[in-house]
């Protein structure tokens, strides 16, 4: 990857007008923005707040998709109605779930875990795939693009180290939401899985009652909450950390997008100790 963006700094900068991208969730909004620096700042369609699992398109969304140049999203497997409003449109697109270079994780229950974005390696390769399409789509523009992408790796390598030092000697611990093994993959943490199997909205009684055993035994230590979901559930467990936001639905597409949300969750975990 790094060869290819050396390639890229061999083009001659004019200026042009940047592509128009849309993204899906706020930390591929950040790795487009930190990109496309100054030339343009990524849409991003998820609504404050909003459920990644649940997005939807508004009118409005659907018609500034027709209009886009490039699409980035996860895939169908995080964003289904997504993947069906695509369907309807013709616009390229940087399908990241389905790219040969993304390292990809299941659940335990099966299926695929789409929340690589919280893989610092996928970061890094998604950075040079979103160099890679802007160039094809702004080739006046790809020396800029490869110049920032080269910045953020950089930054991504500077807050990989950060991390990893930052997150060590965790106790084991639980999430509501069985999101973050690509980030416990990475930074080899005792990650005990979520309360909700896979992409489930909500816990059953026999799951409920699995968890308040390994907590009574001291297998768990720590339970953290979502912010999208409601915390009464696990608040019998008494064992309850800070909540925490996968998807960082809060975050405006700034080229920090991507580290203040991996930055936010390691804080959160950091306190199992």
């Amino acid at each position: 990857m790094r060869a290819f963006l050396a390639l890229l700094l061999t083009a001659s900068p004019v200026l042009a007008e940047a592509p128009k991208v849309i993204t899906d969730i706020p930390p591929v909004a950040g790795l487009v923005a930190a990109v496309m620096g100054d030339l343009g700042q990524p849409v991003v369609l998820l609504d404050k707040g909003g459920d990644e699992h649940d997005l939807a398109l508004k009118p409005s969304q659907m018609e500034a998709m027709t209009e886009a140049d490039l699409v980035v999203w996860m895939g169908e497997d995080l964003t289904h109605e997504l993947g069906h409003a695509l369907e309807a449109v013709e616009v390229p697109k940087l399908t990241l779930l389905e790219a040969p270079e993304t390292l990809k994780m299941d659940y335990p229950e099966g299926g695929v875990n789409p929340h690589a974005w919280l893989s610092p390696v996928n970061a890094k390769a998604w950075t040079g795939l979103i160099a890679a399409r802007l160039s094809e789509l702004d080739p006046e523009n790809a020396a800029t693009y490869a110049a920032n992408a080269e910045a953020a790796l950089a930054e991504i390598d500077a807050l990989d180290a950060k991390l990893a030092a930052q997150l060590t000697g965790l106790k084991p611990f639980l999430t509501y939401h069985d999101a973050y093994g690509y980030l416990a993959a990475h930074y080899k943490l005792p990650y005990q899985g979520g309360l909700a199997a896979g992409e489930a909205h909500a816990p059953g009684a026999a799951r409920l009652a699995e968890v308040e055993a390994r907590v009574k035994s001291g297998e768990i230590a720590c339970i953290f909450p979502e912010e999208a979901h409601d915390p009464a559930l696990l608040e019998a467990f008494g064992t309850l950390g800070p909540a925490l936001n996968p998807v960082g639905s809060d975050l405006d597409p700034t080229p920090q997008a991507w580290a203040i949300l991996m930055q936010r969750l390691a804080d959160g975990l950091a306190t199992c100790r």
